[in-house]
């Protein structure tokens, strides 16, 4: 591949609509030293102290945990591009940026509007890492047209449906590459994330990263297992939380692996729970418990995707809250703005993004609703929706 890329912010899209439908059209430590520049904070964020030892890392700068109100914990605003997993350039951004901007800014206004006034202002977890179209500055930018908070990921994202990103693989089998991942994300959360316009590793923001994302396809693979690893070392050394994508299974396997290699259970967030997460059954209910049962998160993020429909999701939300486990739940959409879905073609175009319709407003309106059939009450899904997120974001 080569590495060199060009001056320009990439693509967006969702990742719902990407997987029934794209895949159709195509086949810190300083201790471990990073050789890239270090970028100090923002004189904005060097001002703002953090409340009782402890704050939440937004793209905008540090904020208190109890600023934030209700919590989407795992989003896709406004983009995200898979075109340098397939070895191509990232689709043109600039033509069309400042519409992407204000429409994804209006799309999380909806959001904050659907929520009561003592669980505002709101925020996401932009949950895009590394190199697949993660764009520090235009997610900077997207948090100053908005009133919600946005918080963002470093990591490497993994996915059953497509390749792991190449400077991850290359890292994943060199000598001393897990630790290089390593010193990468604890960089990335320390001092400020990757500008992605140029080399792996040339440029960096001072945008710094407030979450770990990294995934697993069914089964966990080589490379997949050295990010997790990875994930582990960077948050033992910062405290940062780490959230997982899984793909129908593995998510104990996951947690049993950080958990082996030191994260700590309650900064350890298992993703995309819901739908056959033990491989066998659409509702897993005792697998939740066992995840829960070891300290970590069990995440609901895919609220109202096919296959995991409100009802489906309170059901199993429920459980876990009559069996004690409320303040290990957490919920999402898992949604995007925009996708390009020629992302393995050579040559692209602006005109051939994809606009989509998400609703943020789904898990503050319509989850709420289903929960309260379930006898799930008010004070336990503000737990959810607003003290969990609090409490695991801050570090």
């Amino acid at each position: 591949m080569n590495r060199a890329q060009p001056n320009n912010e990439a693509a967006m899209y969702g990742r719902r609509a990407f997987l029934q439908t794209a895949i159709t059209k195509t086949a810190g430590a300083a201790s471990w030293g990073f050789a890239g520049g270090v970028f100090a904070p923002s004189l904005k964020t060097q001002a703002k102290e953090k409340k009782n030892g402890r704050s939440v890392q937004t793209v905008l700068g540090p904020v208190a945990p109890e600023t934030l109100g209700a919590t989407l914990m795992h989003e896709h605003a406004p983009i995200v591009d898979w075109s340098e997993l397939y070895a191509t350039r990232p689709a043109p951004v600039a033509p069309i940026r400042e519409k992407m901007l204000a429409r994804t800014a209006k799309l999380l206004d909806v959001f904050h509007a659907a929520l009561a006034p003592q669980d505002g202002p709101g925020a996401i977890v932009e949950t895009t890492p590394i190199r697949v179209g993660r764009y520090p500055q235009l997610l900077a930018d997207l948090a100053r047209q908005t009133k919600v908070h946005i918080i963002a990921s470093t990591g490497f994202w993994c996915e059953a449906l497509a390749p792991q990103h190449p400077w991850a693989v290359r890292m994943s089998v060199e000598k001393g590459g897990v630790r290089k991942m390593a010193a990468l994300f604890i960089r990335e959360i320390r001092q400020g994330m990757e500008d992605p316009h140029g080399a792996w590793g040339e440029k960096f923001t001072n945008i710094r990263a407030g979450v770990i994302k990294i995934g697993t396809s069914t089964y966990l693979r080589p490379s997949e297992r050295a990010c997790h690893i990875a994930a582990a070392l960077a948050s033992r050394e910062t405290g940062c939380p780490i959230t997982t994508h899984t793909t129908n299974g593995g998510g104990l396997e996951e947690a049993e692996l950080l958990l082996k290699h030191g994260a700590q259970p309650e900064r350890i967030i298992i993703g995309h729970q819901g739908h056959r997460d033990d491989r066998q059954h659409d509702e897993a209910n005792e697998y939740h418990r066992l995840i829960a049962g070891r300290g970590c998160y069990v995440q609901f993020d895919r609220v109202g995707h096919a296959n995991y429909d409100l009802e489906k999701q309170a059901r199993q939300i429920q459980k876990l809250v009559a069996r004690g486990f409320v303040k290990q739940v957490l919920v999402s959409h898992d949604d995007s703005a925009y996708y390009y879905p020629e992302f393995s073609q050579p040559v692209k175009q602006a005109d051939k993004w994809k606009a989509l319709q998400p609703n943020y407003a789904v898990v503050p309106k319509k989850l709420t609703a289903a929960l309260a059939k379930q006898g799930v009450s008010p004070a336990d899904q503000r737990t959810i929706l607003v003290d969990n997120p609090a409490r695991v974001l801050a570090f």
